[in-house]
Protein backbone atom coordinates (compact mmCIF):
# COMPACT_ATOMS: atom_id res chain seq x y z
CA UNK A 1 0.00 0.00 0.00
CA UNK A 2 2.60 2.41 0.79
CA UNK A 3 4.22 1.61 -2.68
CA UNK A 4 0.77 2.26 -4.27
CA UNK A 5 0.77 5.60 -2.44
CA UNK A 6 4.42 6.67 -3.45
CA UNK A 7 3.66 5.47 -7.11
CA UNK A 8 0.46 7.65 -7.51
CA UNK A 9 1.56 10.86 -5.59
CA UNK A 10 4.92 10.11 -8.29
CA UNK A 11 2.40 9.94 -11.34
CA UNK A 12 0.35 12.90 -10.29
CA UNK A 13 3.63 15.56 -10.33
CA UNK A 14 4.49 13.88 -13.41
CA UNK A 15 2.03 12.40 -15.09
CA UNK A 16 2.61 10.42 -18.43
CA UNK A 17 2.38 12.05 -22.21
CA UNK A 18 -0.90 10.80 -24.03
CA UNK A 19 -0.68 8.68 -26.52
CA UNK A 20 0.24 9.45 -29.99
CA UNK A 21 -3.28 8.86 -31.52
CA UNK A 22 -4.56 9.96 -28.58
CA UNK A 23 -2.71 13.32 -29.16
CA UNK A 24 -4.38 13.23 -32.77
CA UNK A 25 -7.57 12.88 -31.80
CA UNK A 26 -7.40 16.34 -29.38
CA UNK A 27 -6.22 18.61 -32.48
CA UNK A 28 -8.66 17.16 -34.85
CA UNK A 29 -11.54 18.36 -32.20
CA UNK A 30 -9.61 21.62 -31.81
CA UNK A 31 -8.49 20.56 -28.31
CA UNK A 32 -4.82 20.12 -27.03
CA UNK A 33 -3.50 23.29 -28.38
CA UNK A 34 -4.22 26.83 -30.30
CA UNK A 35 -6.96 26.53 -32.62
CA UNK A 36 -6.16 27.65 -36.21
CA UNK A 37 -6.62 29.87 -37.80
CA UNK A 38 -8.91 30.44 -40.51
CA UNK A 39 -6.92 32.91 -42.72
CA UNK A 40 -3.29 31.20 -43.46
CA UNK A 41 -0.32 33.10 -41.74
CA UNK A 42 1.56 35.06 -44.06
CA UNK A 43 4.71 35.73 -41.83
CA UNK A 44 7.49 35.02 -43.65
CA UNK A 45 9.78 36.81 -46.24
CA UNK A 46 9.91 37.18 -50.18
CA UNK A 47 12.07 35.35 -51.50
CA UNK A 48 15.43 36.78 -52.85
CA UNK A 49 16.38 34.77 -55.42
CA UNK A 50 14.10 32.51 -57.98
CA UNK A 51 15.27 29.36 -56.24
CA UNK A 52 13.70 29.17 -52.71
CA UNK A 53 12.21 26.78 -50.15
CA UNK A 54 8.93 27.36 -49.26
CA UNK A 55 9.47 26.32 -45.92
CA UNK A 56 11.19 30.13 -45.26
CA UNK A 57 9.13 31.79 -47.87
CA UNK A 58 5.85 32.71 -48.48
CA UNK A 59 3.68 31.57 -51.14
CA UNK A 60 4.36 33.17 -54.43
CA UNK A 61 1.86 35.44 -56.21
CA UNK A 62 1.67 34.88 -59.89
CA UNK A 63 -0.11 36.97 -62.79
CA UNK A 64 -3.41 35.28 -63.97
CA UNK A 65 -1.77 33.76 -67.37
CA UNK A 66 0.98 32.19 -65.96
CA UNK A 67 -1.34 30.56 -62.93
CA UNK A 68 -3.85 29.03 -66.53
CA UNK A 69 -0.20 27.95 -67.83
CA UNK A 70 0.87 25.96 -64.64
CA UNK A 71 -2.60 24.32 -64.51
CA UNK A 72 -2.79 24.07 -68.24
CA UNK A 73 0.66 22.26 -68.29
CA UNK A 74 -0.18 20.10 -65.34
CA UNK A 75 -3.61 18.60 -66.88
CA UNK A 76 -2.28 18.81 -70.32
CA UNK A 77 -2.78 15.36 -72.17
CA UNK A 78 0.68 14.08 -71.78
CA UNK A 79 0.10 14.54 -68.02
CA UNK A 80 -3.42 14.28 -65.81
CA UNK A 81 -4.95 13.83 -69.77
CA UNK A 82 -7.99 16.59 -68.49
CA UNK A 83 -7.21 19.67 -70.76
CA UNK A 84 -10.81 21.55 -70.15
CA UNK A 85 -11.65 21.13 -67.28
CA UNK A 86 -13.10 23.91 -65.25
CA UNK A 87 -11.11 26.47 -63.61
CA UNK A 88 -12.17 27.68 -60.06
CA UNK A 89 -11.71 30.73 -58.22
CA UNK A 90 -11.43 30.64 -54.36
CA UNK A 91 -11.42 34.21 -53.08
CA UNK A 92 -10.90 34.77 -48.82
CA UNK A 93 -12.84 38.08 -47.82
CA UNK A 94 -12.51 40.59 -44.67
CA UNK A 95 -15.80 41.78 -43.90
CA UNK A 96 -14.78 44.08 -41.20
CA UNK A 97 -17.09 46.89 -41.48
CA UNK A 98 -16.89 50.73 -41.28
CA UNK A 99 -17.43 50.32 -37.01
CA UNK A 100 -15.32 48.56 -34.70
CA UNK A 101 -16.41 45.27 -33.68
CA UNK A 102 -19.09 44.97 -36.95
CA UNK A 103 -19.20 42.86 -39.50
CA UNK A 104 -20.76 42.24 -42.55
CA UNK A 105 -23.14 39.18 -42.72
CA UNK A 106 -22.31 36.63 -45.97
CA UNK A 107 -24.18 36.97 -48.90
CA UNK A 108 -25.19 36.45 -52.65
CA UNK A 109 -24.62 37.89 -55.80
CA UNK A 110 -25.75 37.51 -59.37
CA UNK A 111 -22.31 38.18 -61.26
CA UNK A 112 -22.28 38.76 -65.17
CA UNK A 113 -20.09 35.97 -67.45
CA UNK A 114 -19.09 38.34 -70.79
CA UNK A 115 -17.36 35.22 -71.92
CA UNK A 116 -19.93 32.12 -71.74
CA UNK A 117 -18.43 28.23 -71.57
CA UNK A 118 -20.38 25.30 -70.66
CA UNK A 119 -21.09 24.70 -67.13
CA UNK A 120 -23.72 22.56 -67.66
CA UNK A 121 -26.36 25.75 -66.85
CA UNK A 122 -29.46 26.37 -69.14
CA UNK A 123 -29.59 29.77 -70.59
CA UNK A 124 -32.48 31.83 -69.02
CA UNK A 125 -34.82 33.56 -71.21
CA UNK A 126 -34.92 37.57 -70.65
CA UNK A 127 -38.00 40.11 -70.70
CA UNK A 128 -37.09 43.61 -70.54
CA UNK A 129 -39.12 46.60 -69.90
CA UNK A 130 -38.39 50.32 -70.61
CA UNK A 131 -39.17 53.61 -72.16
CA UNK A 132 -36.26 54.68 -74.39
CA UNK A 133 -36.46 53.09 -77.44
CA UNK A 134 -32.58 52.73 -77.33
CA UNK A 135 -32.54 50.89 -74.13
CA UNK A 136 -34.84 48.51 -75.74
CA UNK A 137 -32.14 47.82 -78.78
CA UNK A 138 -29.55 47.76 -76.38
CA UNK A 139 -31.18 45.15 -74.30
CA UNK A 140 -32.35 43.06 -77.18
CA UNK A 141 -28.63 43.30 -78.69
CA UNK A 142 -27.47 41.64 -75.51
CA UNK A 143 -29.14 38.90 -75.60
CA UNK A 144 -33.31 39.73 -74.16
CA UNK A 145 -36.10 37.37 -75.79
CA UNK A 146 -38.00 40.63 -76.04
CA UNK A 147 -38.17 44.21 -74.51
CA UNK A 148 -40.19 46.99 -74.90
CA UNK A 149 -42.10 49.56 -73.00
CA UNK A 150 -45.97 50.09 -71.62
CA UNK A 151 -46.74 48.17 -74.82
CA UNK A 152 -45.27 44.81 -73.45
CA UNK A 153 -46.94 46.44 -69.74
CA UNK A 154 -50.05 46.26 -71.44
CA UNK A 155 -49.98 42.68 -73.40
CA UNK A 156 -48.75 40.97 -69.62
CA UNK A 157 -51.81 42.66 -68.02
CA UNK A 158 -54.35 41.28 -70.96
CA UNK A 159 -52.79 37.64 -70.39
CA UNK A 160 -51.41 37.86 -73.93
CA UNK A 161 -47.78 36.65 -72.89
CA UNK A 162 -47.51 33.71 -70.58
CA UNK A 163 -45.23 34.36 -67.64
CA UNK A 164 -44.37 30.60 -67.29
CA UNK A 165 -42.27 31.14 -70.53
CA UNK A 166 -39.59 33.85 -68.87
CA UNK A 167 -37.13 33.35 -66.57
CA UNK A 168 -36.40 36.49 -65.44
CA UNK A 169 -38.32 40.16 -65.67
CA UNK A 170 -35.80 43.18 -65.55
CA UNK A 171 -36.50 46.63 -66.26
CA UNK A 172 -34.85 50.08 -66.17
CA UNK A 173 -35.09 52.66 -63.52
CA UNK A 174 -37.28 55.06 -65.97
CA UNK A 175 -40.41 52.66 -66.20
CA UNK A 176 -40.27 51.20 -62.43
CA UNK A 177 -43.34 52.82 -61.46
CA UNK A 178 -45.33 51.99 -64.31
CA UNK A 179 -45.12 48.44 -63.68
CA UNK A 180 -46.94 48.64 -60.40
CA UNK A 181 -49.94 46.55 -62.05
CA UNK A 182 -47.65 43.66 -62.89
CA UNK A 183 -47.18 42.77 -59.04
CA UNK A 184 -49.76 40.93 -59.07
CA UNK A 185 -49.11 38.78 -62.16
CA UNK A 186 -45.02 38.66 -61.71
CA UNK A 187 -45.29 38.27 -58.03
CA UNK A 188 -41.89 36.91 -56.99
CA UNK A 189 -40.63 37.87 -60.74
CA UNK A 190 -41.75 41.41 -60.39
CA UNK A 191 -38.30 43.47 -61.26
CA UNK A 192 -36.99 45.02 -58.03
CA UNK A 193 -33.98 47.06 -56.96
CA UNK A 194 -33.04 44.89 -53.57
CA UNK A 195 -33.24 41.53 -56.29
CA UNK A 196 -30.86 43.39 -58.55
CA UNK A 197 -33.25 43.16 -61.31
CA UNK A 198 -33.58 47.19 -61.76
CA UNK A 199 -31.20 49.18 -63.52
CA UNK A 200 -30.03 51.67 -65.93
CA UNK A 201 -27.14 49.80 -67.52
CA UNK A 202 -29.37 47.02 -69.44
CA UNK A 203 -26.80 44.73 -71.75
CA UNK A 204 -24.70 44.32 -67.91
CA UNK A 205 -28.00 43.70 -66.46
CA UNK A 206 -29.51 40.93 -69.23
CA UNK A 207 -25.85 39.72 -69.25
CA UNK A 208 -26.04 39.54 -65.78
CA UNK A 209 -29.25 36.89 -65.49
CA UNK A 210 -28.94 35.20 -68.58
CA UNK A 211 -25.17 33.80 -68.81
CA UNK A 212 -24.65 34.67 -65.13
CA UNK A 213 -23.95 32.76 -62.21
CA UNK A 214 -25.03 33.04 -58.35
CA UNK A 215 -21.61 33.84 -56.45
CA UNK A 216 -21.84 32.91 -52.33
CA UNK A 217 -19.58 34.31 -50.30
CA UNK A 218 -20.12 32.23 -47.15
CA UNK A 219 -19.03 32.90 -43.39
CA UNK A 220 -18.08 29.60 -41.76
CA UNK A 221 -19.69 28.68 -38.71
CA UNK A 222 -18.00 27.54 -36.04
CA UNK A 223 -15.98 24.77 -36.49
CA UNK A 224 -13.78 22.20 -34.43
CA UNK A 225 -10.02 22.84 -34.80
CA UNK A 226 -10.80 26.32 -36.29
CA UNK A 227 -10.49 29.91 -33.88
CA UNK A 228 -13.60 31.84 -34.43
CA UNK A 229 -12.89 34.88 -36.98
CA UNK A 230 -16.11 37.19 -37.94
CA UNK A 231 -14.54 39.25 -40.17
CA UNK A 232 -13.55 35.76 -42.38
CA UNK A 233 -15.41 34.69 -45.64
CA UNK A 234 -14.84 32.90 -48.83
CA UNK A 235 -16.56 32.62 -52.30
CA UNK A 236 -15.87 29.39 -54.59
CA UNK A 237 -17.03 30.07 -58.29
CA UNK A 238 -16.34 28.36 -61.63
CA UNK A 239 -14.25 31.51 -64.06
CA UNK A 240 -13.45 29.31 -67.47
CA UNK A 241 -12.50 26.48 -69.22
CA UNK A 242 -8.61 25.10 -69.52
CA UNK A 243 -8.96 25.26 -73.53
CA UNK A 244 -10.25 28.61 -73.36
CA UNK A 245 -7.56 31.61 -74.16
CA UNK A 246 -6.61 32.80 -70.84
CA UNK A 247 -7.74 36.85 -71.58
CA UNK A 248 -11.60 35.62 -71.98
CA UNK A 249 -11.11 33.86 -68.36
CA UNK A 250 -9.28 36.69 -66.76
CA UNK A 251 -11.58 39.00 -68.22
CA UNK A 252 -13.88 36.65 -66.29
CA UNK A 253 -12.31 37.27 -62.98
CA UNK A 254 -11.97 40.50 -63.28
CA UNK A 255 -15.46 40.83 -63.45
CA UNK A 256 -16.23 38.92 -60.83
CA UNK A 257 -13.98 40.90 -58.31
CA UNK A 258 -15.26 44.25 -60.05
CA UNK A 259 -18.94 42.91 -58.87
CA UNK A 260 -18.41 41.52 -56.01
CA UNK A 261 -16.37 44.77 -54.65
CA UNK A 262 -19.56 46.57 -55.06
CA UNK A 263 -20.84 45.03 -51.84
CA UNK A 264 -17.70 46.73 -50.39
CA UNK A 265 -17.60 48.64 -46.82
CA UNK A 266 -16.66 52.06 -46.44
CA UNK A 267 -13.45 51.94 -44.31
CA UNK A 268 -9.74 51.76 -45.41
CA UNK A 269 -8.05 48.54 -45.59
CA UNK A 270 -8.22 45.31 -47.21
CA UNK A 271 -11.20 43.83 -48.56
CA UNK A 272 -10.97 40.86 -50.96
CA UNK A 273 -7.42 39.74 -49.49
CA UNK A 274 -6.26 36.55 -51.91
CA UNK A 275 -7.46 34.91 -54.65
CA UNK A 276 -6.50 31.74 -55.88
CA UNK A 277 -7.13 29.82 -59.09
CA UNK A 278 -7.25 25.90 -59.08
CA UNK A 279 -8.68 22.88 -61.14
CA UNK A 280 -10.70 20.05 -58.88
CA UNK A 281 -8.76 16.85 -59.80
CA UNK A 282 -5.84 14.81 -58.80
CA UNK A 283 -3.88 18.10 -58.35
CA UNK A 284 -4.34 19.67 -54.94
CA UNK A 285 -1.76 22.53 -55.39
CA UNK A 286 -4.07 26.28 -55.84
CA UNK A 287 -1.84 28.57 -56.94
CA UNK A 288 -2.24 32.46 -56.13
CA UNK A 289 -2.35 35.63 -58.23
CA UNK A 290 -2.01 38.94 -57.99
CA UNK A 291 -4.72 41.03 -59.69
CA UNK A 292 -5.28 45.25 -58.85
CA UNK A 293 -8.47 44.05 -57.79
CA UNK A 294 -6.96 41.86 -54.92
CA UNK A 295 -5.78 43.99 -51.91
CA UNK A 296 -2.43 41.89 -51.03
CA UNK A 297 -1.16 44.86 -48.85
CA UNK A 298 1.89 42.43 -48.40
CA UNK A 299 2.47 42.13 -52.21
CA UNK A 300 1.63 45.63 -53.01
CA UNK A 301 4.54 46.40 -50.16
CA UNK A 302 6.77 44.13 -51.50
CA UNK A 303 7.00 45.64 -54.89
CA UNK A 304 7.17 49.11 -53.38
CA UNK A 305 10.60 48.18 -51.94
CA UNK A 306 11.82 46.68 -54.92
CA UNK A 307 10.77 49.92 -57.15
CA UNK A 308 12.84 52.27 -54.34
CA UNK A 309 15.90 49.51 -54.92
CA UNK A 310 15.82 50.47 -58.58
CA UNK A 311 15.90 54.03 -57.89
CA UNK A 312 18.37 54.27 -56.15
CA UNK A 313 20.49 51.76 -57.94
Amino acid sequence: MANKKKKEERLRRNPPPLPKKVQLMLIAKGLGKEPAPWRHPDSRPFPEDDVWSEMWSTWPRMSVSTALESLSEHYHPTMLNRPDEIVWAKLEFNLQAAKKDRYIDGFTKMVPVYNPFERGVAEKTIMVFAKDPESVQAAEAAGALKAGGLELVDDLAKGKIDVSDIDHFLAHEDIIKELKPLIGILRDKMPSKPQGSVSSDLPKLVKTFAHGMSVSVVKPGPTLGYAEDPSYAYAELQIGRLNMAPELIESNLTTVLTTLREQAPKRSGGYITRCQLYVEGPLKTKFDIHHELVDDDKYASHLSSISEEVSVA
